[in-house]
């Protein structure tokens, strides 16, 4: 039996004992966990705490935006958001320095982003291997700014950033080299009893970015998007590292 296999045991044993109940708390939230659907057998709630996005040197600050809520099926690793959702929750982060690259308050200066989830919900992919676990999911990144209009995108759902994320070793191509993340520190407790993984950090200096689109009147501000962020980048040019809490619990 698996390690992976061994701690759901645990899990479905510890909950046989005790009645189900919804976390109260910011995390874990399980609250609109979809346990009614047969093929969820755990709850899981990722959230991150601190990380960044570097994309040929320039840095994006992540912070707490990001967090992927739904349940799991564990054989087949399938992924089920809650109702009405795609399981992909992100907050709204201040692109540094902003169009011109200035920190300073300039009118129409200020850029903020929100990463969306591309594609479908069958799209993420999070396998629950301990001590490596990974976060497979394809991403774009929505500009907001009036100079930039309403549909200004980095990626898309057709040509999205993929990025998987593993608490192991990464296996860049140059000039990137590998880096390692970590599991983070496990504990149970709660009833029903919950796992969590806090501070657990998954990387990946893999993947390339796509250039812009949409961005102002026919896409002519692309360019200028392009320029200040560097676009579109290669792999081996970027690196993404999220510090995250995980928590995982039977679904029944």
């Amino acid at each position: 039996m698996t390690m992976r296999k061994h701690l759901v045991a645990l899990l479905v044993l510890g909950a046989s004992f005790l009645f189900a109940s919804s976390a109260s708390a910011a995390f874990p939230n399980f609250s609109d966990c979809p346990r009614s659907n047969p093929e969820v057998f755990t709850c899981i709630d990722i959230q991150s705490v601190t990380g960044s996005l570097e994309i040929k040197g320039f840095t994006v600050p992540l912070g707490e935006s990001l967090e992927i809520r739904g349940g799991i099926n564990q054989e087949t690793r399938r992924f089920i958001p809650p109702t009405g959702t795609n399981g992909f929750f992100s907050r709204t982060i201040r692109i540094p320095g902003g169009i011109l690259g200035i920190e300073f308050p300039i009118p129409g200066n200020a850029v903020d982003a929100i990463a969306q989830l591309a594609g479908s919900p069958s799209a993420i992919v999070i396998d629950l291997e301990i001590p490596v676990t990974t976060i497979r999911l394809p991403v774009k990144v929505k500009l907001d700014n009036p100079i930039l209009g309403s549909s200004c995108y980095i990626g898309s759902n057709s040509n999205p950033t993929n990025v998987n994320l593993t608490t192991g070793t990464t296996s860049p191509p140059p000039p990137n080299t590998p880096i390692s993340g970590s599991i983070g520190t496990p504990s149970i407790g709660g009833e029903p009893p919950v796992l969590t993984l806090t501070g657990a950090t998954s990387v990946d200096n893999a993947f390339p970015v796509p250039g812009a689109s949409g961005c102002g009147l026919f896409g002519i501000v692309n360019p200028l998007v392009n320029l200040r962020l560097r676009l579109p980048s290669a792999a081996g040019n970027n690196t993404m590292i999220v510090r995250n809490n995980v928590a995982i619990v039977a679904a029944r």
